[in-house]
């Protein structure tokens, strides 16, 4: 190898290493999630309401209701559709 290719070869090492160190340090800011205090009334679970298709329950733990949504049935809209709710509060009484 001659000097000029193996000073390139060094040069372009140089640049490989730089971009990387650049890529680590200034790399993406951190997301943070936003602090909501009602956030924790809420557990959301995705689940198959019928075969194949699956829909989102949400439960209310400050009114104790369960919320169902489930896909609109033309596919080519892509909306949840609110479809009812039960009251767990109710339910789990234990028959009183």
């Amino acid at each position: 190898m001659t000097k000029p290719t193996i000073v390139i070869l060094l040069v372009m090492a140089n640049i490989l290493l730089l971009a990387t160190l650049l890529i680590t340090v200034a790399g993406p800011a951190p997301a943070f999630a936003q602090a909501a205090p009602l956030g924790q009334n809420y557990a959301i679970v995705a689940a198959e309401v019928r075969d194949g298709v699956d829909g989102v329950y949400v439960i209310d733990l400050s009114t104790r209701r369960l919320h169902v949504f489930v896909p609109n049935r033309n596919l080519a809209d892509r909306r949840l559709l609110y479809a009812d709710y039960r009251d767990l509060q109710r339910d789990f009484r234990g028959g009183n």
